[in-house]
């Protein structure tokens, strides 16, 4: 990462956390090897734009994660493989695996798990969300069987937002830019976004601004694909989300609060009158 997040001490926290995480395992683990891997992949990363054909609704990514730093633990005991079955059973579009360990109680492996075990066939997308600060971290996540990886504009400098994106589009990564600004989505687009997450809450102050989705959408250019994350509760707020122009919405602790959250989602996927 070549921009500090001093002016953010909470992401600053994050992101030295996950650099010295880095460091180790590109030692354990070096880069030609994650290299190797991936070439002897025998499944590629599932196209978004062939899963989400627009104009059949807006499509909804299940998230799962054992805690979060705005709820503490969300889920205890934590077992990812029973969520995202519950979530894939009941209508999932897209499935985002939290892998970060010390503030969202996952780990690299979940997503390899899930992925092989839940989704052979690869009919799913899988979307690694976790504070991708460099090309390691893209290459691995294309070696664990991701599809999307999860780039957050605040805590990437517009040069290494734009290297990341291409990294990922060579290895045919789909990259979700995460944004709660204008001044964040308009760097998005110049590094050449093409699908973009507006999240609802603040990574400083973890508050929640539920209007910014429509204050941001008539600024994406229509030929980006667009999420809208965090905060959504009900069936009410994802029509509200298609009918702004969302493609998508990315919902978790809602879910995970739910005694079952493949239920959960089944309930926030039926019509409203």
């Amino acid at each position: 990462m070549d921009r500090p997040v001093k002016d953010h001490p909470f992401l600053n926290t994050i992101v030295q956390s996950k650099l010295a995480e880095v460091e180790k395992a590109e030692d354990e683990y070096p880069l030609f090897r994650l290299q190797e891997t991936v070439r002897n992949a025998s499944r590629n990363p599932l196209p978004l734009r062939d899963a989400w054909q627009r104009g059949n609704g807006v499509r909804t990514i299940a998230e799962t994660k054992g805690k979060s730093p705005s709820r503490g633990v969300i889920r205890d005991p934590y077992e990812p493989e029973s969520i995202v079955s519950g979530y894939l059973a009941n209508g999932a579009s897209g499935i985002s695996v939290l892998t970060d360990g010390p503030f969202f109680g996952g780990s690299p492996n979940d997503l390899r798990i899930l992925k092989d075990k839940l989704d052979p066939e690869n009919r799913v997308p899988f979307l690694r969300k976790d504070f991708l600060l460099t090309p390691y971290q893209i290459w691995e996540s294309r070696a664990m069987g991701a599809d999307i990886v999860l780039l957050i504009a605040r805590i990437l400098s517009p040069r290494k937002l734009a290297e990341l994106i291409g990294i990922a589009r060579c290895l045919g990564l789909s990259a979700l830019i995460e944004v709660h600004s204008r001044e964040e989505l308009d760097q998005a687009l110049d590094a050449g976004a093409d699908l973009v997450g507006v999240n609802h809450r603040d990574l400083d102050t973890m508050r929640m601004n539920m209007e910014l989705s429509e204050k941001l959408v008539p600024h994406i250019p229509s030929d980006v694909l667009r999420v809208a994350e965090s905060g959504l509760k009900g069936a009410r707020d994802r029509i509200r989300m298609e009918q702004m122009g969302y493609d998508a919405v990315l919902v978790g602790e809602s879910f995970l609060s739910a005694p079952d959250p493949g239920a959960a989602l089944r309930e926030f996927l039926l019509d409203v009158d």
